[in-house]
């Protein structure tokens, strides 16, 4: 499998992922690392199975292409609280968006504004020494961006 690109071993991960019957799936990113392609037949595929399972999807995800034919319901989370949640039909804001990915721009835009309303200063607390500060597994900014 170390041979293989993060694609292949992406839809290798699915196909394990299926092989057995779910009612519920949760998916997390599921298609970053797979091309447009594979990636609409794919969502076309969960489609499909939730349809003859009657079983349920939760995708999580920050690509929103295709999705609005896809999803029946959207829950927005912020700051880890649900803030919005409804049926695709009853979000009035794709009556007048051109797309899904327009809908979550402006939400996302409007958070950030508020956070930099609501954001006031904090009196910044002398730095301590951790004992765990020489410790491979201390977080940095540049670990947040690896696999």
């Amino acid at each position: 499998m170390h041979k293989v690109s993060d694609g292949q071993k992406r839809r290798v991960q699915i196909c394990m992922g299926l092989l057995h019957p779910f009612k519920v799936l949760l998916l997390d990113e599921v298609t970053v690392d797979i091309d447009v392609v594979a990636r609409i037949d794919l969502l076309e595929f969960f489609k499909e199975e939730c349809d003859q399972r009657g079983a349920t999807i939760v995708y999580a995800t920050h690509i929103f292409d295709g999705l609005e034919t896809w999803a029946t319901h959207l829950a927005y989370i912020q700051n880890g609280e649900l803030n919005r949640s409804s049926k695709m039909a009853d979000i009035n804001e794709m009556k007048t968006s051109p797309n899904l990915l327009s809908v979550v721009e402006s939400w996302l835009r409007s958070e950030t504004k508020l956070v930099k309303k609501k954001k006031k200063k904090e009196p910044v607390a002398a730095w301590k020494p951790s004992p765990l500060d020489n410790s491979p597994f201390r977080s940095s900014r540049h670990m947040a961006y690896y696999r």
